[in-house]
């Protein structure tokens, strides 16, 4: 007998954030928050993050980590990213952390990424063992995170995020702490569920 839960009717992959919450983050966030931000305290605050993240990991039965949990819309999440496992989650950030890291690389060496960034093509599959999925987070947020230089962050090159539109590599650099944080707060909600 099957006891998940059912799927809900959600929006489908990439269908994105409420207008105003777009508008809100490319006029306002991207020109006064990311770009007044220094890198080092973005770094500071991704580790801080990273931190946060492992710790809510803590004491939670190998059994629940990959169940799923429908958590209440808050900002920065989209529709369909609603209904994920905690180790979706954390796969989705390994996902979206490399291909950010990647991206900032190649803006700080004159390189404009070709694939355009979609937000659909960084779901998690949920397939994988949790202990892979934690092994793989902890060695992007704990070595591959490290790998980037601050140096050329301020490249005037810029790649268009979906939401945000066209960003620098610094200020890519930026979201990556407010990326972690946005699914610190789902992995919490997951948590609330669980129990």
């Amino acid at each position: 007998m099957d006891l998940s839960p059912p799927e809900p009717k959600l929006a489908p992959p990439g269908a994105g954030i409420p207008i105003h919450h777009k508008l809100f983050l490319r006029w306002f966030v991207i020109r006064f928050v990311a770009n007044r931000t220094h890198s080092e305290v973005s770094k500071k605050r991704f580790e801080r993050s990273t931190q946060k993240i492992l710790s809510e990991l803590e004491n939670i039965p190998l059994e629940k980590l990959s169940k799923k949990v429908l958590v209440p819309p808050q900002m920065g999440l989209e529709d369909s990213s609603r209904f994920w496992s905690i180790q979706m989650t954390l796969e989705h950030l390994c996902i979206v952390g490399r291909q950010v890291c990647l991206g900032i690389e190649g803006l700080q060496v004159g390189q404009i990424p070709t694939a355009e960034a979609d937000t659909a093509a960084v779901k998690p599959l949920g397939t994988q063992e949790f202990s892979q999925t934690l092994r793989d987070y902890k060695k992007f947020a704990e070595e591959d995170f490290y790998k980037m230089k601050l140096e050329g962050l301020n490249s005037s090159l810029r790649y268009k995020h979906p939401w945000f539109g066209p960003m620098n590599a610094k200020q890519w650099y930026w979201l990556l702490p407010i990326h972690q944080n946005i699914h610190l707060q789902q992995i919490r909600k997951i948590k609330e569920g669980l129990s």
